[in-house]
């Protein structure tokens, strides 16, 4: 069961308002999934950053249309996004410094009250200057287009333009059902064509018969063994152009030279988790790019 629902009530009047709050929504679902089953700290630091990364990109976005439909009350939610920000960048900042200081309930509480008290108390107070609205509707279509964004901030650090990843195929490999949705939801966000996911190696490897990836994302845990193998038997692959597809090596492994062993069996580059969405395009252009 979901931690917490969309329902219509939450609506703001803004498709491209309320998609990013539906959006929200999943990735804080993702981190209680994280958190539900404590699967890996790791793990949780990606949900975590994940949810961050895409709460700043929202918040200017959101302020771009309260300000194209002169929102009276602008500066006041402003100021309630500056405050959100700095809670939720304390919260991070104790997780990663000090994880013990982070307790379940702690961190739930907050994003769920969070979510609901902003987009209930807070957001809806624009719906009536945001619906019907010519010059907000104009703003959605550029937000819905992705189009060039001069007034928002570190937009195109987000979603990297450098690849036109709605013509883009990309398979997932994890153990981590957990965090293998952690990356779609990223893929999604930047309307990615096609996502594939798998949990072992050798069903990703037999689909590779039939479907040739832009890119394959190898989520590496610690109980994972395939990993290497896998990257090893896909470079040995003779004939056609499978053997050459990027991969993209996301370890969450401890052991000293991890990293360096999946380079040397041929992974085309490769990060370290905790991950975020700006870090995981910036590693993603560079694997397709390389």
């Amino acid at each position: 069961m979901d931690f917490i629902e969309w329902s219509e009530s939450m609506s703001v009047g803004n498709p491209s308002i309320d998609q990013d709050h539906k959006i929200i929504v999943k990735l804080i679902n993702q981190l209680y999934a994280q958190i539900g089953t404590m699967e890996d700290q790791k793990a949780l630091g990606s949900a975590l950053n994940t949810l961050i990364d895409y709460t700043l990109y929202h918040f200017s976005r959101e302020e771009r249309v309260m300000l194209a439909c002169r929102y009276p009350s602008f500066e006041d939610h402003k100021r309630q996004h500056e405050k959100l920000t700095d809670q939720v960048a304390d919260i991070a900042h104790r997780f990663f410094e000090k994880k013990d200081d982070i307790v379940q309930d702690e961190l739930l509480d907050f994003l769920k009250n969070w979510l609901m008290n902003h987009i209930l108390k807070q957001d809806i107070g624009f719906r009536p200057y945001a619906e019907n609205n010519p010059e907000v509707l104009g703003i959605t279509r550029s937000l819905q287009t992705d189009s060039e964004q001069p007034d928002m901030v570190d937009t195109d650090d987000l979603i990297p333009k450098s690849v036109n990843w709605n013509e883009t195929a990309i398979l997932i490999v994890s153990k981590s059902q957990n965090f293998s949705n952690i990356i779609a939801s990223i893929l999604e966000i930047a309307d990615v064509r096609e996502i594939q996911q798998y949990s072992h190696a050798d069903d990703a490897m037999q689909s590779l018969e039939s479907h040739k990836p832009n890119l394959i994302v190898y989520g590496w845990k610690q109980d994972d063994q395939e990993a290497i193998p896998f990257i090893e038997r896909l470079r040995e692959i003779k004939g056609g152009s499978i053997a050459g597809i990027p991969v993209l090596l996301i370890s969450a492994r401890e052991e000293r030279g991890a990293m360096e062993s999946g380079l040397v069996a041929g992974a085309t580059h490769c990060i370290e988790e905790p991950i975020g969405i700006q870090t995981f395009f910036k590693a993603a252009v560079k694997a397709i790019n390389q």
